[in-house]
Formats: structure tokens, C-alpha cells, sequence
């Protein structure tokens, strides 16, 4: 079984694209204020779900990621990044150990290369990997109201940061940073009973409005224009817990290691905001000075309640600049929650 979101979802208004893009629930910029000021519950049509299981999955994904996986306890959730021989990320992982293996959480789009290649690297080992997308269904829920639905649905509190907690066949994921901000996963035969119950106790928010939550925590999403594109450390990878420079060897990890033992990036990801309404800019979009040298590219952009937010990899001699711009967009920094080196120097 598999979800059919257009359907779930049409009786409360939600508007899609001609791709079945979720849109909006009536009114985008209302949506992204009660997400982000109050409580929410969002479908995450876009998430991709690879499963690994096997007697060596662990060692296998350790082998193959950027962060420590062979050490992470049952239960236990870490952003982990997975590169090219050149140390550019194909996509960035949130990686859950459950019982009797892993599951992997990037975007959709990009499951079906991501599990192609991943294949190609199974040799011998005992490892079995497969798109298990389909037989999930996704939501984020933030706010305090959100966790005390999701309360009453699981019949368990919320765990810490980054840990997975299980209630019968749903999975919910705290994610770090804000302890208002929840992943839950239920089986596709399910979601459409637990829609109906967060669905009417919580305001129903689209996709973007997420979207505008993870660039205010900073947390980078790859998409296939930007697929090959940065290292681990021009999206603040290292910053986040994503990157383990004590473990043994990956793709690209000569690369990442060097960037991070012999110099410091010349590149960092800061957020950036217009208070224009207007295009929201796309993954890879450019960023540019008023001298129209090219500055740096988008990563992810959302309308917010003021305006547009984004994050972008940019050179980090622009950063504080004033004359940056995006497809006509006056850009402004804002705050991420960690500090971001500035004036660093090397070839990266």
C-alpha cells in the first residue's frame, strides 16, 4: 500500500502543482506564521526512505558516509552526508538505527540514483537495500501543542534530541535544536486514521513551511540541481554533528579531511532573507554582488510570514555584504543557530 496524498489530503484544501507538488493549505504565508509562532502538523510527501538491512549493513554504511555509523546505539538518529569520489555530496541523510537495521531520510527525488549507487557497492557483504518510500508516510509536527497530540496518539512523551521512539508500528524522531520540531513515520495503511486525528487538533501546513524551519536551524537539504555540488563543510555538515573526522575511510574523505585538517573552507553556508514577497528561489539559483560577480548558489529558500528566507553557499569574503541579490531579491543575513567562521581561506 502506498499513500495517495492528493486524496488524503484534498477534503482539507490542499493545493498541488501539475507534479503533485504539495502547494499550500489556502494561504502559504498563514501557513508558514502558525508553523513557525505556533503549532502545526505537515505532510512530507517529498521525503524518500531507503531501508538497510543485513548482517553488515552497519559496517557497510559506516564504510560509506560521512559520519560514524558502526557506534550508533538502537534508537538513535544522526545527520550523515554521502559523497562523491571528490568529496561533493550526492545528498545528505538523516540516519535512524532501529532494530534489524536502518532507515535513511533524504529527498525523494533522489532515492531512486542514490539507491542505484549504493547498490553498486554491496559486493560481497550481507547488506539489502531498498526504497521502502512508498510503505511510509511522513509528518512534522512543531510547537507545544503539536507534541501534546502527538502524545495522545503514541501514548509516550517525547525522548531526547535526535532519538527515535517507537509506539507499536509509528516511529517519532525530536530532532536536535528545537524541542518543539518532531518527525513521525507511520506505515502507509495508517497514516490516513492519524491525518484525521492531527489533521483536525493541529493546523495544516505545507511542505515550505518545514522547509522555512530547517533553514532557521540551518540544516541543508540536497537537491538534484545541487547533487554534486559542495562538500560537507561548504553546508555546514561539520557544524551539525554530520561529519566524523576520527573514523576510517568513504568516498571523499581525503578530500573532507584535508579541507578540515589543512585549512578551513573558503565557502560556508549562512541564511539570507528578503522582506520582498516575490519568486521564491530554487535549489543552485545563483546569488550575486552588485558588481555582478557570482557570490555564491542557493540551497534552500521559503516564503516566510516576512518576506523570503534561504540558504546559501556563499565565498566567505561576502559575508556581511549588503548588495547581494537573487533573481532580483535584496538579501540581508540573518542568524543561524551556531556560529559560522568567517574570512577563511583555502582551496575548497
Amino acid at each position: 500500500m502506498m499513500v495517495d496524498w492528493n486524496q488524503l489530503l484534498g477534503e482539507d484544501g490542499a493545493a498541488f502543482d501539475q507534479e503533485n507538488t504539495l502547494l499550500h493549505f489556502g494561504n502559504p504565508a498563514d501557513e508558514a506564521a502558525a508553523l513557525t509562532l505556533e503549532n502545526g502538523v505537515v505532510p512530507l510527501p517529498e521525503t524518500g526512505i531507503l531501508q538497510v538491512t543485513g548482517d553488515d549493513a552497519a559496517a557497510f554504511l559506516h564504510g560509506q558516509l560521512t559520519n560514524s555509523i558502526s557506534d550508533m546505539p538502537e534508537g538513535g538518529a544522526r545527520l550523515a552526508g554521502y559523497c562523491n569520489p571528490k568529496g561533493r555530496l550526492y545528498a545528505v541523510f538523516l540516519v535512524l538505527r532501529l532494530d534489524g537495521g536502518f532507515l535513511l531520510l533524504t529527498q525523494r527525488n533522489l532515492v531512486e540514483p542514490l539507491l542505484r549507487r549504493l547498490r553498486m557497492f554491496v559486493l560481497r557483504a550481507r547488506v539489502g537495500i531498498e526504497d521502502v518510500s512508498a510503505g511510509w508516510g511522513v509528518l512534522g509536527l512543531h510547537g507545544s501543542g503539536a507534541l501534546e497530540a502527538l502524545t495522545e496518539l503514541t501514548g509516550s512523551r517525547e525522548g531526547g534530541d535526535m532519538q527515535v521512539q517507537r509506539a507499536g508500528d509509528l516511529m517519532t524522531v525530536q530532532l536536535s535544536g528545537d524541542s518543539g520540531r518532531t518527525l513521525l513515520l507511520a506505515p502507509a495503511e495508517e497514516i490516513t486514521a492519524i491525518w484525521g486525528n492531527l489533521g483536525t487538533a493541529l493546523r495544516p501546513c505545507a511542505p515550505a513551511a518545514w522547509r522555512l524551519l530547517d533553514i532557521r536551524a540551518g540544516i541543508p537539504a540536497i537537491q538534484p540541481r545541487t547533487s554534486e555540488a559542495f562538500v560537507p563543510q561548504h553546508v555546514n555538515l561539520d557544524l551539525l554533528d554530520g561529519v566524523s573526522f576520527s573514523k576510517g575511510c568513504y568516498p571523499g574523505q581525503e578530500v573532507v579531511a584535508r579541507m578540515h585538517y589543512l585549512g578551513k573552507p573558503s565557502r560556508r553556508m549562512y541564511r539570507l532573507r528578503s522582506p520582498v514577497d516575490g519568486h521564491v528561489p530554487a535549489a543552485g539559483d545563483r546569488v550575486t554582488a552588485a558588481d555582478g560577480k557570482h557570490a555564491g548558489d542557493v540551497v534552500m529558500a521559503a516564503a516566510g510570514p516576512d518576506g523570503i528566507e534561504l540558504l546559501a553557499v556563499l565565498r566567505t569574503g561576502y559575508h556581511g555584504r549588503q548588495d547581494l541579490d537573487c533573481g532580483g531579491l535584496k538579501l540581508g543575513f540573518a542568524e543561524l543557530p551556531y556560529p559560522v567562521g568567517t574570512g577563511e581561506t583555502d582551496g575548497g
